[in-house]
């Protein structure tokens, strides 16, 4: 095995209440030290989606659909 590679990190996707809540929980992750990977936008699958990645690597996603 090369000695640069890295197995995938596991994940965690977070159902929010409204579109607010996505940017809104974004915001509070990145400043509390989670790196923000794609900043929330409107999906083309109808979703608000925002993707970070926890201290240890770990992908989390945030969304919630854009119309009720």
């Amino acid at each position: 095995m090369d000695a640069g590679h890295r197995e995938p990190a596991d994940g965690l996707a977070f159902a929010c209440d409204s579109p607010a809540e996505v940017d809104k929980l974004y915001g509070e992750l990145v400043a509390a030290g989670y790196e923000g990977h794609k900043e929330p936008w409107d999906a083309f699958w109808g979703m608000r989606y925002a993707l970070l990645h926890d201290p240890d690597g770990n992908g989390v996603d945030l969304f919630c659909p854009t119309a009720s």
